[in-house]
């Protein structure tokens, strides 16, 4: 974030969007649902002094706040990760964990009249 976004009162995180959103007549967010493949560093001292990476993946949304104007922002929001290699049955935990953090997130753009378009992992 720059020092001018700063002064503007502009934050990266969802209450401060829902708060900007609240304050205009017309607001929408635009929701665009990943998931993200990363790395995870494992400590040394848990594996014997070797550097040990493995694959992670999160699931995250992208909220681009619109009627603003010209003006877009976008805020992103993490919602749950997992170990790559888990099993289907924990798979599918994870995303039933993270649609249901996501959920809250929604009754909060409905209870603020923000309007969005429902999406899911």
């Amino acid at each position: 974030m720059t020092t001018e976004e700063n002064r503007k009162g502009y934050k990266e995180r969802l209450e401060d969007f829902i708060a900007l959103a609240r304050s205009q007549k017309k607001a929408q967010f635009e929701v665009n649902l990943r998931k993200q493949i990363v790395k995870q560093s494992i400590l040394p001292e848990e594996t014997d002094n070797l550097k040990v990476e493995k694959d992670m993946y999160l699931l995250m949304a992208d909220f681009a706040l619109v009627g603003l104007g010209d003006e877009s922002r976008t805020v992103t929001k993490i919602y749950a990760f997992g170990d790559i290699n888990e099993t289907d049955v924990e798979e599918k935990v994870i995303r039933i964990i993270a649609n249901e953090r996501l959920k809250t997130d929604y009754q909060r753009f409905r209870d603020t009249k923000i309007e969005y378009q429902k999406k899911f992992f």
